[in-house]
C-alpha cells in the first residue's frame, strides 16, 4: 500500500485555526478537503438546511410541480415509479408521502429486479395505464428511457421524470424532465442522490402549493438521508447538509418503520453512517436483492407499529438469507482465486446458480481483497448475469461498453455495472475484456493509495480533538473520515486479540505511549519486531471503557522504517 499525504500549509491552516477558534490540525484537514477559505470552511462546519439552495433552481422543478398541482385540480391519477435500490426505494417514500400530504392518493410501482430490470419498461407502462393513471413521477430513473417513454405518450401518459444519472446526449420527451446534472455545472446540488433530488422536488411542491410550514419537509429529512449515504454520492456541498441533518432526524426515531427496522437490527443510541451503511441499508436492499422491494416502502411509509414491526422482521430474515447465500459464492470465489495468477489485472469469474441479488456484494469484497476490478457472472438457465465493481479511477462502465454488442442488457456507472449475457458468449467477453483492460489500465493504479491527512505527534492527540474532527462528519465519499500518521515509533508491545484476525499493539516515542487496535490487520502483521521503529497510519476515534472515556488510535497500517 502506498502512502500520499497532503502537502501541509502551516499559514493557513494557521490563520483558518484562529479565524474559527479550531486545532491547527483540524483547519489542515479542512484545507485538504478543499475549504481554502476561512468563509468555505466555516460553511463546511455549519451544515445547515437553511443553506440548501431554492429547489425550484433545478432544471424543471417549477414546470413540474405547476403540472402535478393541475392533476389535483383535475382529479388526476398519479402513479410514482422508482427504483429497487435503497435510493429508489427512499425516493419514492418521499414522494408517496408528498403527494399524499397534498391530497392526491398516489399508487406507487418498483419493477422487479430481474424479471423487469432498472428503469420504466413497457409491460409495467400498461399495467400503470390498464389501472387509470394519467400521470406517471418517476424518481431515482428516467432519464435514459427514451422509448418507453415514447410508448406511454402513445397510450395517453404523461411522464415527469425525477432522476440524478448522467443524461444522454438525446434526451427523452418526457413533460418534465427534474435532474441537476441538466443545469449548472458548479451548482451545489449538482451530485444530490435520487432521493436529495426526490427531497427537493418535494420542497418545490410544497412551494408552489403555497405552503410555508416546514414540519412535513423535515419529517422527509430521514428517508432523504439514507439514500445520499447508501447510493456513496460525495457528502460535500447539499449532499452533506442533508445527510448531516438526516441522521440526527433518524437518531430521533420518529419514523414507526426505521424505528422498526433501527430494533431488528440491534441499533441503539445515535446513528451515524456506518449504521447506516451495515445496518439499515443492506436490510433495506435486500428486499430488492432476494423478493421485491415494494416490502421496503411499505415499511417506511408504515404508520402501524405491529405491521412495521412484522415487515422489519421480515426484512431481517432476508439479509439473513441474503448473508448466507453471499458467503457460500465468497468462499466459492476466494477458493478459485487460489488458482489465478497474483498479478492479474482484472478478475472475472462464472459460477453456476451464483444469485444476481448477491454477486455485486460479493465482487465488492473481492475489490477489497485483491484490489482489482472484478467481474462475477452467475449462470442460470443458459444465462449469464454479471456484476462488476471497479478501483478508484478506473472506469468499469467504459470497459464493458466495449462489449456492449455480447449483451441481452447493460448499464452502470464508473465504479459499478451489471449485464445479462448468453451463456455461449461469456468466453468471448473474458477475452476480450481481458485484452481491452490491458490497454486501458496503468499498473500504478492497481496499487492501493493511502491518503493521510497530517503528519502528528502523540501530543497532539487528546479527546478534545477528536471531539472537533468529528464536527467534520458525516463521513464518506468525498469526506473521508481523517488519516493521520506519527513516525519513528518503538513497538514496545504487540498481541493478536478476538478471533486472532485483528492487531493490539502499543508503540513508543520515547515521552508517551500510544495505544493501537488495528480490526483485521492480526494476519497482515503476525511477526512485529521489537527492536524495529514503525511509521503507523490512522484514524483517531474516542473509547468508552469501565465509565471512562479515552482517545483510540484506530491503526490502518504501518510500516517498518529502515535504519
Amino acid at each position: 500500500m502506498r502512502w500520499q499525504q497532503f502537502r501541509p500549509d502551516s499559514a493557513l491552516s494557521g490563520r483558518v485555526a484562529e479565524s474559527l477558534e479550531i486545532s491547527p490540525v483540524t483547519a489542515q484537514v479542512l484545507i485538504n478537503r478543499g475549504m481554502h477559505t476561512e468563509e468555505k470552511a466555516k460553511y463546511f462546519l455549519e451544515p445547515k438546511l437553511s443553506n440548501l439552495t431554492d429547489p425550484r433552481n433545478l432544471p424543471d422543478a417549477s414546470k413540474a410541480a405547476k403540472r402535478i398541482l393541475k392533476a389535483r385540480e383535475k382529479g388526476e391519477k398519479i402513479f410514482v415509479y422508482g427504483d429497487y435500490d435503497v435510493d429508489g426505494v427512499t425516493g419514492t417514500a418521499i414522494l408517496v408521502e408528498t403527494l399524499n400530504f397534498l391530497g392526491f392518493t398516489p399508487s406507487y410501482y418498483i419493477p422487479h429486479r430481474y424479471d423487469e430490470g432498472y428503469g420504466l419498461n413497457n409491460e409495467a407502462i400498461k399495467e400503470i395505464k390498464a389501472s387509470g393513471a394519467d400521470l406517471i413521477l418517476t424518481v431515482d430513473c428516467g432519464v435514459s428511457n427514451i422509448e418507453e417513454i415514447k410508448f406511454a405518450h402513445s397510450l395517453g401518459l404523461e411522464v415527469i421524470v425525477t432522476d440524478h444519472h448522467n443524461p444522454p446526449k438525446k434526451l427523452p420527451g418526457a413533460f418534465a424532465i427534474v435532474n441537476p446534472k441538466l443545469g449548472n455545472k458548479n451548482d451545489p446540488a449538482r451530485e444530490l442522490s435520487g432521493a436529495g433530488v426526490a427531497f427537493k422536488f418535494a420542497w418545490a411542491l410544497l412551494r408552489e402549493a403555497g405552503i410555508q410550514e416546514s414540519g412535513m419537509l423535515l419529517s422527509l429529512l430521514d428517508l432523504t438521508c439514507l439514500g445520499t449515504i447508501a447510493d456513496v454520492v460525495p457528502l460535500v456541498d447539499e449532499n452533506r447538509i442533508l445527510a448531516s441533518q438526516g441522521l440526527l432526524s433518524i437518531s430521533a426515531r420518529k419514523r414507526t418503520g426505521l424505528r422498526a427496522l433501527l430494533d431488528a437490527a440491534n441499533i441503539n443510541g445515535k446513528v451515524g453512517t456506518r449504521e447506516v451503511n451495515f445496518g439499515l441499508s443492506p436490510r433495506i436492499n435486500a428486499a430488492g436483492r432476494l423478493e421485491h422491494a415494494s416490502f421496503a416502502i411499505d415499511l417506511l411509509l408504515s404508520r402501524d407499529e405491529n405491521t412495521a414491526r412484522d415487515l422489519a422482521d421480515k426484512l431481517n430474515k432476508i439479509n439473513v438469507k441474503r448473508q448466507k447465500i453471499g458467503s457460500g459464492i465468497q468462499e466459492e470465489v476466494f477458493l478459485a482465486m487460489k488458482e489465478r495468477p497474483a498479478d492479474e489485472t482484472l478478475i472475472i469469474l462464472e459460477g453456476k446458480q451464483w444469485h444476481p441479488g448477491v454477486i455485486g456484494i460479493v465482487a465488492s469484497q473481492v475489490v477489497d481483497a485483491f484490489y482489482r476490478p472484478a467481474v462475477l457472472i452467475g449462470v442460470t438457465d443458459g444465462v449469464g448475469r454479471g456484476s462488476a465493481r471497479s478501483i478508484d479511477g478506473f472506469n468499469i462502465f467504459e470497459l464493458l461498453e466495449k462489449c456492449r454488442d455480447l449483451f441481452i442488457d447493460f448499464g452502470g456507472h464508473e465504479l459499478a455495472a451489471g449485464f445479462e449475457i448468453a451463456c455461449d458468449k461469456i468466453p468471448e467477453l473474458k477475452k476480450r475484456l481481458r485484452a481491452e483492460v490491458s490497454k486501458m489500465i496503468d499498473p500504478a493504479q492497481l496499487e492501493e493509495k493511502l491518503q493521510i491527512d497530517a503528519e502528528i505527534s502523540g501530543e497532539d492527540i487528546s479527546l478534545g480533538l477528536i471531539r472537533e474532527l468529528e464536527t467534520l462528519g458525516p463521513f464518506g465519499k468525498g469526506n473521508s473520515e481523517p488519516l493521520f500518521t506519527t513516525r519513528g515509533l518503538k513497538l514496545i508491545d504487540s498481541r493478536r486479540v478476538g478471533d486472532g484476525s485483528h492487531l493490539k499493539a502499543k508503540f513508543s516515542d520515547g515521552a508517551l505511549t500510544l495505544e493501537t487496535i488495528g480490526f483485521g490487520l492480526g494476519k497482515t502483521f503476525p511477526n512485529l519486531s521489537f527492536s524495529s521503529k514503525y511509521d503507523i497510519a490512522y484514524e483517531l476515534r474516542s473509547s468508552q471503557w469501565n465509565g471512562f472515556e479515552s482517545a483510540e488510535l484506530r491503526l490502518v497500517d504501518l510500516k517498518e522504517v529502515k535504519q
